[in-house]
Parts: structure tokens; C-alpha cells; sequence
């Protein structure tokens, strides 16, 4: 890129390759939006700052960050100039937060991830009374599990318990499966979750009676 042409583009907009990857709250990637950048500025060290026209975030970026430029004249209009900017670096945001992050090409995407998404992060036990599941004379019951989350990345396991504390749990993991319990502390079971943001149905599809 030649710098020295590049930095007569103050005032210039850009839209940027790759785009910025836009979070929501709760670090769900959101649809492309191909806002235009604003360079504001290329200050002391060789500072850009590119300022979004549309969510007002700032973008400070080096020199080595941007690979290379191209006008795009079909947008350039009225002494305002338009033109693509293709970056060394993803942009992220979420809410007011701005960070970059390397990419192994120019203009190439890259994947956000949130460790702490992907870590379990058990939920306290919670009672559930199966009772109404199941007739009173059951002694041995099979629930069907379905778990979900909106949390992309988020572990998708349950524990199950007879007791509300100190004692073992049985643990399930996957989106769906089957659970086998024999009633014999009653019709309360206590379950735990491997992440906040877990959703659970549980449906009833089978028992064994007393005899």
C-alpha cells in the first residue's frame, strides 16, 4: 500500500473487508451489517482512526493493520468519497465494547470465540417433582431430555440427584437423550445445569409398576 497516498484520505468512507463482527448480549454473532467507516484521523505513531457512521464506535488501528485500499466511484457523490478497505485485523464489537483480533489473511474473517462460553459452569440443584409425570405405583421411569441454549458454544449436559446436597449426581450430556430412575427416595429428583442459559423440556415415555 502506498502510505503516503493513504494518508490524503482523511474524510474518507469505508466500507471494510472483512466486516465487523457484531455481538449481541449474550455473545451471539448478529447479521452482517456493512456500515461505512469514517477516517477521522492518522495521528502521531501512525494511528488511524476510523469512526462507524452508524453504532459512533472508534476504531483505532496501525499501520500494519491495513493491507490496502480501492475507491469505489459508484458511491462517490457530491465531493463525498467512498472506497473498501481491506484489514489485517477482525474488528469485533458488543454493546460499547471495540477490540481487534489478528487474521491469517488480509480481508479474511475470523471466528469469534468466548472460552468462558464453552466452560461448565454447573447451576445450583433445582427440585423437580416427577409425580405427575407417572402414576403413583411406578417404581422404575424413563424421561426423555431435550436441552438447548441460545449461547452458541454453550456445554449442553444435566446432572441428576435424589438428594438436594452432597450426594453423587448422574450425569447426561448431549442435545437429547434418555433418562432411567428408579423411585425409590420418592417422586422428587433434583436436577443442575452445565451452564446458566440452559433450556430443558422433559417428557415421559415410559414405567415400570409395583408389583
Amino acid at each position: 500500500m502506498n502510505w503516503a497516498q493513504f494518508q490524503k484520505n482523511i474524510g474518507m468512507r469505508f466500507q471494510i473487508e472483512p466486516p465487523a463482527c457484531n455481538l449481541n448480549e449474550l455473545g451471539l454473532v448478529m447479521p452482517d451489517s456493512f456500515d461505512d467507516w469514517l477516517i477521522e484521523s492518522i495521528g502521531p505513531g501512525e494511528v488511524i482512526t476510523l469512526r462507524n457512521l452508524v453504532t459512533n464506535h472508534i476504531a483505532e488501528l496501525g499501520k500494519d493493520h491495513v493491507y490496502d485500499y480501492r475507491t469505489n466511484p459508484s458511491r462517490s457523490k457530491e465531493g463525498v468519497k467512498y472506497g473498501f478497505l481491506m484489514l489485517k485485523v477482525q474488528i469485533f464489537t458488543q454493546g460499547p465494547k471495540l477490540w481487534l483480533r489478528p487474521n491469517s489473511k488480509p480481508g479474511e474473517r475470523v471466528a469469534h470465540s468466548d472460552r468462558q462460553h464453552h466452560s461448565l459452569q454447573w447451576t445450583p440443584r433445582q427440585k423437580i417433582d416427577v409425580s405427575s409425570y407417572f402414576p403413583p405405583t411406578a417404581s422404575f421411569i424413563k424421561l426423555q431430555f431435550r436441552l438447548w441454549s441460545e449461547l452458541h458454544g454453550a456445554p449442553l449436559l444435566i446432572r441428576i440427584s435424589y438428594y438436594p446436597e452432597d450426594a453423587a449426581m448422574l450425569e447426561y450430556s448431549g442435545p437429547s437423550g434418555v433418562i432411567e430412575i428408579m423411585l425409590t427416595q420418592g417422586p422428587e429428583i433434583y436436577v443442575s445445569f452445565s451452564h446458566p442459559t440452559v433450556n430443558y423440556q422433559l417428557t415421559a415415555i415410559g414405567w415400570t409398576h409395583n408389583l
